[in-house]
């Protein structure tokens, strides 16, 4: 039984080191099969969908395999994310902070997830969005909280990587809720999508540390 559990663990880890980079790629692949995309015009959801009436018209035509590319990726990522927390959770620090923190995470790679499954113009989209990319950097922030006292550089790193990346969300969310400008959110999103990968890579090394001691 404890070579299942493991295992099981194992494949989390290699869950948080692989969904996170596979999410990244599908990103840029999709980009490259989008020629129309541009940083400050798009968000990056719109390398989900087909062409919409509501949107900056696109200067070249697509095949439409970035909306494969992206979606897929999406999914794979959340779902990678969601099973890395689930599978490694004997691993996590037995505190109350780490509890919510991971559980965060968990509910923001299931939210991920929903992002390809519910892609614009579902009116899902935007929600699911925004749970990922407000709970996990939370839930990052949290976590680092919770290693302070057991390794406080590990600790102190994670929560300047949660902050950060919560702190683009002004970005993202300022050009819907503020009218600030209208260029697109394309970077911002990239910005905080790549920081989030960075805090579950680093956590997922720490546990492959871990157990590779063992």
């Amino acid at each position: 039984m404890s070579i299942e559990k493991e295992n099981l663990r194992r494949l989390g880890i290699y869950a948080g080191l692989l969904g996170p980079a596979i999410g990244l790629l599908s990103v840029m692949v999709a980009i490259y099969f989008a020629p129309w995309f541009n940083w400050t015009e798009f968000a990056l959801s719109d390398l989900g969908v087909g062409e919409l009436p509501d949107r900056i018209s696109r200067s070249a035509p697509s095949n439409g395999l970035h909306i494969f590319i992206f979606n897929a990726g999406m999914m794979i990522a959340g779902i990678g994310l969601s099973l890395f927390v689930f599978l490694t959770r004997s691993l996590h620090i037995d505190s109350i902070i780490s509890k919510i923190g991971y559980s965060l995470i968990f509910i923001g790679g299931l939210n991920l997830a929903l992002v390809g499954l519910f892609p614009i113009p579902s009116s899902l989209h935007f929600p699911v969005a925004a749970i990922y990319f407000i709970a996990t950097p939370i839930g990052l922030v949290l976590v680092g909280g919770s290693y302070l006292s057991d390794s406080r550089n590990f600790g102190i790193l994670l929560i300047l990587i949660g902050m950060v990346a919560f702190l683009s969300i002004v970005e993202i969310v300022a050009p819907y809720l503020l009218d600030l400008y209208s260029e697109g959110i394309a970077i911002p999103e990239m910005v905080e999508a790549t920081l989030l990968s960075l805090g579950a890579w680093l956590i997922s090394y720490r546990f492959w540390s871990q157990e590779s001691k063992k």
